[in-house]
């Protein structure tokens, strides 16, 4: 008669052994092939990442406008092309004046200081001028600034402008913010194969 548990110290001891040369291989390959396919789709393109940034803007400016209405107190965006940055300064001793010191930035907490990212910087890159936009600089706002009032429009009474996103290794990968004078705003991307904006 044969014992019961023979059969189990044999298995037992060929599992112990681990896999073989054979199944390392397989799984790697099968592991390669998966990330062949999945990691190109989890890339941003450039496009979509300067795209991206202009909403994100879009999104602060809109909070900075809210900020004016909602506590009543004049906020000022002021756009640092060369420090690749924009900053909201509100006046907070509502003595009718900005003067761009860091106590006014702190009254501001929720904006504060932005930063466009390593790819994104400020420009019009390979894009004509978006519609409407006379100056075609990378920021059409008289000294790089956007002024608000306690009503949440722009000041002077009938200010307009737009900034420009271009992405730095691709001047096509371009989006503009059109600010309108009623304090609304716009996003745009340029669309090259057509040579519009939409």
């Amino acid at each position: 008669m044969r014992p019961i548990f023979a059969g189990i110290e044999k298995r037992s001891a060929r599992g112990t052994q681990g896999f073989t040369l054979v199944e390392l291989v397989v799984v790697v390959a099968m592991l390669m092939i998966l990330t062949g396919i999945i990691a190109p789709r989890i890339r941003v393109s450039p496009t979509r990442r300067v795209e991206g940034r202009a909403y994100q803007l879009v999104a602060h400016l809109e909070l900075a406008r809210s900020h004016a209405l909602g506590r009543r107190q004049m906020t000022r965006v002021v756009f640092d092309e060369v420090a690749n940055k924009y900053t909201a300064y509100v006046d907070d001793d509502r003595n009718d004046a900005i003067t761009e010191i860091a106590a006014e930035v702190s009254a501001f907490p929720a904006f504060g200081e932005r930063e466009l990212g390593n790819f994104v910087q400020f420009g019009r890159g390979n894009a004509s001028a978006i519609p409407g936009d006379t100056l075609g600089l990378a920021v059409g706002l008289t000294d790089n600034k956007l002024n608000l009032s306690v009503q949440g429009v722009p000041e002077p009474w009938g200010t307009m402008g737009t900034v420009y996103l271009v992405h730095r290794d691709d001047e096509n990968a371009v989006s503009a913010i059109f600010i309108a004078s009623s304090g609304s705003f716009k996003a745009w991307r340029w669309w090259p194969e057509e040579g519009e904006w939409r």
